[in-house]
């Protein structure tokens, strides 16, 4: 429990530094907004990339990557996750260049994020179709972006409903969904759970990378005059159904740690 109070704490230092010094460096040194926004995703993935040390080196977390995981350091990349444990978001945008994140407003109020939030152009999920757009933007100037279709953390041993976001998204931009299936084995920091009810051994924390389901399919039945919410839903079972069967299988060996 310690330990996982220092972990915390070191991420909103974090937070708290990159707020204070990298969006002011970021805004002296560099005039295009849009390079201002890179060397922050840049210094986000950074600050990601130490925190995932920091669990590891405190024994809290062994983190392994399977599949294919160099594909998520690819510009441009839709990448839709399910969401077992709080700590998966740092997981895969530490393994992510030029990555963001679709988030809820909640955490674009928070103090020790907002900041850096804004300045990373992370979008904010409750916009409808705005979050669309902003993602299909993002998507073409090179940027990654996660998404987590069941929109918050999963329910215990399950997956939760998968919002049609991710679906419009791909639609819009014309982007193939990466999936990256996580597993986090005892489970830990879930929906619900408070921050100090911790296992008594170092959590597994894997991600496994998937390979990319088409869009191409889907564009075409709405040339062909299918109906966009129509084509959305069966764009999305066909995620969901990856998902299942990728999270029932057990997981490969010979991940890199």
């Amino acid at each position: 429990m310690v330990r996982t109070g220092a972990a915390f704490v070191y991420f909103g230092l974090a937070g708290v530094s990159l707020a204070v010094f990298g969006i002011p460096w970021s805004r002296l040194t560099l005039r295009d907004p849009d390079a201002r926004q890179l060397r922050m995703q840049q210094l986000t993935t950074t600050a990601f990339r130490s925190f995932m040390a920091v669990m590891t080196g405190l024994r809290l977390t062994r983190f392994r990557r399977e599949g294919v995981p160099e594909r998520l350091a690819e510009p441009g990349l839709l990448v839709v996750a399910n969401h077992p444990t709080l700590i998966d978001v740092c997981a895969i945008l530490s393994c992510m260049d030029h990555g963001a994140c679709v988030t809820k407003q909640a955490n674009a109020e928070n103090p020790t994020m907002a900041g850096v939030i804004r300045s990373a152009g992370y979008i904010l999920s409750e916009n409808g179709q705005a979050m669309v757009d902003a993602c299909a933007a993002s998507l073409a100037k090179g940027r990654s972006l996660l998404l987590f279709p069941e929109g918050t953390r999963s329910p215990a041993g399950e997956l939760g409903p998968f919002q049609r976001g991710a679906a419009h998204v791909a639609m819009k931009s014309g982007r193939d969904i990466v999936p990256v299936f996580v597993t986090c084995d005892p489970p830990t920091l879930m929906r619900g759970q408070k921050w100090h009810d911790v296992p008594d051994r170092p959590f597994d924390l894997t991600l496994r990378v998937g390979d990319p389901i088409r869009v191409q399919p889907y564009l075409a039945a709405l040339a062909a005059g299918d109906k966009r919410p129509r084509v959305a839903r069966r764009l999305m079972a066909e995620v969901r159904e990856t998902f299942e069967k990728a999270l029932a299988e057990p997981a490969p060996g010979g991940g890199a740690a």
